[in-house]
């Protein structure tokens, strides 16, 4: 960890449960977030935030007006773009240090396996339930914490 990272992410070192040694965990991480509503919106943000290493950030709908009071990624400025696009601006201008792999689709089940499998976290912020069974099943398959 460089100077810059110690500074920015002093606040978490400080924490006995966090130190340096969880901080670098974070900087390691990989953490796949499935939604980017108005749970997916903020949980990508605190992430991007907090130092996770590389978040991989997947939606298939666009940004509306009337998901601006709720979806805190997206900006006005934003509407009538894909949700992921518009989020990995945010989370870019939030810590550029961060790397992000965007997916503007609903992911077929061979993709939706292997980011599985390279997640270290699954972060379920979907809002149905077919996916939220699938990711389930493929989390429990492939050994992966589900937050949902």
């Amino acid at each position: 960890m460089d100077d810059k990272q110690l500074l920015r992410y002093s606040r978490h070192i400080l924490l006995p449960q966090v130190g340096v040694d969880g901080q670098q965990k974070l900087l390691d991480a990989r953490v796949l977030v499935i939604g980017l509503g108005g749970l997916g919106s903020p949980v990508a943000m605190y992430l991007a935030a907090s130092g996770v290493g590389h978040l991989v950030i997947v939606d298939h709908d666009r940004v509306e007006l009337s998901n601006l009071q709720r979806q805190i990624a997206h900006t006005t400025n934003a509407i009538g773009t894909d949700k992921p696009a518009s989020a990995k601006q945010t989370l870019q201008a939030l810590n550029p240090a961060v790397q992000i792999t965007a997916f503007n689709k609903i992911l077929d089940a061979d993709e939706l396996a292997e980011q599985i499998r390279l997640a270290n976290v699954v972060v379920d912020a979907s809002d149905n339930f077919a996916t939220r069974f699938g990711l389930n099943r493929l989390c429990v398959e492939w050994k992966k914490p589900l937050v949902s």
